[in-house]
C-alpha cells in the first residue's frame, strides 16, 4: 500500500516558485515552515535551551513573512 504524506502544514515545495526570494528564511533547509514564537523573549529562551544541548549558537529574528519570531543561523543563509 502506499505511503500517504500529511498535508496539513504547507510545504515548501508547494508553489515555492511562485514565493520571493526575501521569504527564504521563513522556511527550514528541509522545506518545513520554521516554528513560530508569540515573543521575542521566548523565542531566546528556546535558543539558549538548544544551545545548551546542542552546542549551536542560534539568532532570534522577527519574520516579515507571519511576523512571529524565529530562530536562525547567526550569519544567515549562504547561497
Amino acid at each position: 500500500m502506499a505511503r500517504r504524506t500529511h498535508r496539513g502544514e504547507p510545504s515548501r515545495r508547494d508553489g515555492a516558485d511562485s514565493r520571493s526570494q526575501s521569504l527564504g528564511a521563513h522556511w527550514r533547509a528541509d522545506g518545513t515552515p520554521k516554528t513560530a514564537y508569540r515573543s521575542e523573549r521566548d523565542a531566546w529562551s528556546m535558543a539558549n535551551e538548544r544551545r545548551g544541548e546542542t552546542g549551536v549558537e542560534l539568532a532570534v529574528y522577527r519574520c516579515d513573512f507571519c511576523s512571529a519570531w524565529h530562530m536562525g543561523n547567526p550569519r544567515g543563509r549562504e547561497e
